[in-house]
Protein backbone atom coordinates (compact mmCIF):
# COMPACT_ATOMS: atom_id res chain seq x y z
CA UNK A 1 0.00 0.00 0.00
CA UNK A 2 1.30 3.43 -0.94
CA UNK A 3 1.82 5.68 2.10
CA UNK A 4 1.34 9.34 1.19
CA UNK A 5 2.67 11.05 4.31
CA UNK A 6 5.90 12.78 5.34
CA UNK A 7 7.88 10.96 2.68
CA UNK A 8 5.83 12.63 -0.04
CA UNK A 9 5.74 16.19 1.32
CA UNK A 10 8.34 17.40 -1.21
CA UNK A 11 6.22 15.96 -4.02
CA UNK A 12 3.10 17.63 -2.61
CA UNK A 13 4.93 20.97 -2.56
CA UNK A 14 6.18 20.42 -6.13
CA UNK A 15 2.66 19.62 -7.37
CA UNK A 16 1.25 22.69 -5.62
CA UNK A 17 3.93 24.85 -7.25
CA UNK A 18 3.13 23.25 -10.61
CA UNK A 19 -0.56 24.05 -10.16
CA UNK A 20 0.28 27.66 -9.34
CA UNK A 21 2.46 27.80 -12.48
CA UNK A 22 -0.44 26.54 -14.61
CA UNK A 23 -2.81 28.99 -12.93
CA UNK A 24 -0.44 31.90 -13.68
CA UNK A 25 -0.09 30.88 -17.33
CA UNK A 26 -3.51 29.67 -18.55
CA UNK A 27 -4.03 28.88 -22.23
CA UNK A 28 -7.27 28.63 -24.18
CA UNK A 29 -8.45 25.54 -26.05
CA UNK A 30 -6.10 24.44 -28.84
CA UNK A 31 -3.46 26.93 -27.65
CA UNK A 32 -2.13 24.88 -24.71
CA UNK A 33 1.39 24.71 -26.17
CA UNK A 34 3.29 25.86 -23.07
CA UNK A 35 1.01 23.83 -20.80
CA UNK A 36 1.70 20.70 -22.85
CA UNK A 37 5.45 21.41 -22.82
CA UNK A 38 5.42 21.90 -19.03
CA UNK A 39 3.60 18.61 -18.48
CA UNK A 40 5.92 16.78 -20.88
CA UNK A 41 9.00 18.17 -19.09
CA UNK A 42 7.81 16.80 -15.74
CA UNK A 43 6.91 13.42 -17.23
CA UNK A 44 10.34 13.19 -18.84
CA UNK A 45 12.04 14.21 -15.58
CA UNK A 46 10.37 11.23 -13.88
CA UNK A 47 10.99 8.94 -16.87
CA UNK A 48 7.28 8.44 -17.51
CA UNK A 49 6.52 7.24 -21.04
CA UNK A 50 4.67 9.62 -23.33
CA UNK A 51 2.72 7.96 -26.14
CA UNK A 52 3.42 9.67 -29.46
CA UNK A 53 0.03 10.60 -30.88
CA UNK A 54 1.43 13.52 -32.91
CA UNK A 55 -0.86 15.94 -31.09
CA UNK A 56 -0.07 19.66 -31.19
CA UNK A 57 -1.52 20.12 -27.71
CA UNK A 58 -2.35 17.62 -24.99
CA UNK A 59 -0.67 14.28 -24.48
CA UNK A 60 -1.02 10.77 -23.11
CA UNK A 61 1.37 9.19 -20.60
CA UNK A 62 1.60 5.48 -19.79
CA UNK A 63 2.80 3.65 -16.71
CA UNK A 64 2.94 -0.09 -16.13
CA UNK A 65 2.39 -2.75 -18.71
CA UNK A 66 5.08 -4.85 -17.07
CA UNK A 67 2.65 -7.21 -15.33
CA UNK A 68 -0.61 -8.50 -16.81
CA UNK A 69 -3.83 -6.78 -15.85
CA UNK A 70 -6.45 -4.27 -16.85
CA UNK A 71 -6.04 -0.87 -18.48
CA UNK A 72 -7.03 2.05 -16.23
CA UNK A 73 -7.34 5.59 -17.57
CA UNK A 74 -7.07 8.86 -15.63
CA UNK A 75 -8.17 11.98 -17.51
CA UNK A 76 -7.50 15.63 -16.87
CA UNK A 77 -8.31 18.77 -18.83
CA UNK A 78 -5.60 21.34 -19.51
CA UNK A 79 -7.37 24.30 -21.14
CA UNK A 80 -8.55 27.52 -19.52
CA UNK A 81 -11.52 29.84 -20.04
CA UNK A 82 -11.80 33.30 -21.63
CA UNK A 83 -12.55 35.00 -18.30
CA UNK A 84 -10.73 37.87 -16.61
CA UNK A 85 -9.35 36.78 -13.24
CA UNK A 86 -10.18 39.14 -10.39
CA UNK A 87 -8.68 37.25 -7.47
CA UNK A 88 -5.80 38.62 -5.44
CA UNK A 89 -3.87 35.38 -4.94
CA UNK A 90 -0.14 35.56 -5.57
CA UNK A 91 -0.50 33.12 -8.47
CA UNK A 92 -3.20 35.05 -10.34
CA UNK A 93 -3.37 34.73 -14.12
CA UNK A 94 -0.74 36.69 -16.02
CA UNK A 95 -2.64 36.16 -19.27
CA UNK A 96 -5.22 38.98 -19.50
CA UNK A 97 -8.73 37.74 -20.14
CA UNK A 98 -7.85 34.07 -19.57
CA UNK A 99 -7.97 32.04 -16.37
CA UNK A 100 -8.38 28.57 -14.93
CA UNK A 101 -11.87 29.20 -13.56
CA UNK A 102 -13.14 25.64 -13.22
CA UNK A 103 -10.22 23.67 -11.84
CA UNK A 104 -8.33 22.36 -14.84
CA UNK A 105 -5.07 23.55 -13.26
CA UNK A 106 -5.92 21.36 -10.27
CA UNK A 107 -7.05 18.39 -12.41
CA UNK A 108 -3.82 18.48 -14.38
CA UNK A 109 -1.61 18.80 -11.31
CA UNK A 110 -3.44 16.00 -9.48
CA UNK A 111 -3.10 13.69 -12.50
CA UNK A 112 0.59 14.56 -12.76
CA UNK A 113 1.08 13.81 -9.05
CA UNK A 114 -0.73 10.49 -9.46
CA UNK A 115 1.51 9.65 -12.42
CA UNK A 116 4.65 10.34 -10.39
CA UNK A 117 3.44 8.22 -7.47
CA UNK A 118 2.37 5.39 -9.78
CA UNK A 119 5.71 5.48 -11.61
CA UNK A 120 7.45 4.86 -8.27
CA UNK A 121 5.33 1.69 -7.93
CA UNK A 122 5.49 0.64 -11.59
CA UNK A 123 7.23 -2.70 -11.02
CA UNK A 124 4.45 -3.86 -8.71
CA UNK A 125 1.50 -2.58 -10.76
CA UNK A 126 -0.82 -5.06 -12.40
CA UNK A 127 -1.86 -3.81 -15.82
CA UNK A 128 -1.39 -0.41 -17.36
CA UNK A 129 -2.35 3.12 -16.37
CA UNK A 130 -2.77 5.79 -19.03
CA UNK A 131 -3.00 9.42 -18.03
CA UNK A 132 -4.74 11.65 -20.55
CA UNK A 133 -3.92 15.35 -20.47
CA UNK A 134 -6.77 16.50 -22.71
CA UNK A 135 -6.56 19.76 -24.61
CA UNK A 136 -9.60 21.71 -25.82
CA UNK A 137 -12.12 20.25 -23.39
CA UNK A 138 -14.01 23.54 -23.19
CA UNK A 139 -14.68 23.56 -26.94
CA UNK A 140 -15.31 19.83 -27.23
CA UNK A 141 -12.52 19.34 -29.78
CA UNK A 142 -9.99 17.64 -27.50
CA UNK A 143 -11.61 14.28 -26.75
CA UNK A 144 -11.91 13.05 -30.37
CA UNK A 145 -8.19 13.71 -30.87
CA UNK A 146 -7.36 11.33 -28.03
Amino acid sequence: MLDITQEHQPLAAFIQDFRHHLHRHPELSNDEFNTTASIRAVLEKYQIRVIDLSLKTGLVAEIGGINPGELVVLRSDIDALPIEEKSAVDYTSQNPGVMHACGHDFHTSAALGAAILLKAQEDSLSGTVRILFQAAEETGHGAPAL
